[in-house]
């Protein structure tokens, strides 16, 4: 009995690399499930994105005292299943000088399917609101963690 170490020997090594195979398992299965709970977020967002519709209907834009200044109706269509909650758009203003606002403006808030919105006062970002001929709109969605997540689509209006 003592002289059979050879035996002993053996199972250690067996025990030794099935626990080495289930640590390496559950490392393994915690990077997956990060992965595919990470990516089942990013889905989610994108198809609401693909879902809404919001475009700016009406754009009129003047030249104020301190700011260039802009009021603009926006309208959401009642296409498919767009019917989720929007967390707001980002607008960029563009005048015929091909200037273009300094920064994405946000505009939060919902715009129900099938009723408007209007926004009165923007400051366009623009030295010369007078010129103004193009608005480009992007909705945005606010995920778990509150963090925006802004749609790849931008709907143009040409005025």
């Amino acid at each position: 009995m003592i002289g059979n170490k050879r035996g002993l020997s053996t199972i250690v090594v067996t025990l030794i690399i099935i626990l080495l195979s289930l640590v390496a398992v559950g490392i393994v299965w915690v990077v997956v499930r990060n992965i595919v709970v990470g990516g089942g977020a990013g889905i989610e967002i994108a198809s609401k994105c693909l879902s809404v519709d919001i475009s700016a209907s009406k754009v009129a834009c003047s030249n104020g005292v301190t700011n260039k200044v802009c009021n603009v109706t926006f309208t959401r269509a009642g296409t498919g299943t767009g019917g989720d909650a929007i967390a707001g758009v980002k607008l960029i203003f563009k005048n015929s000088t091909s200037e273009v606002s300094s920064s994405l403006i946000s505009v939060e808030g919902d715009i129900a399917p099938l009723v408007g919105k209007k926004i009165t006062g923007q400051d366009s970002g623009l030295t010369n609101a007078n010129g103004v001929n193009s608005l480009d709109v992007s909705v945005f969605f606010k995920d778990d963690t509150g963090n925006e997540q802004l749609c790849p689509q931008v709907n143009t209006k040409i005025f």
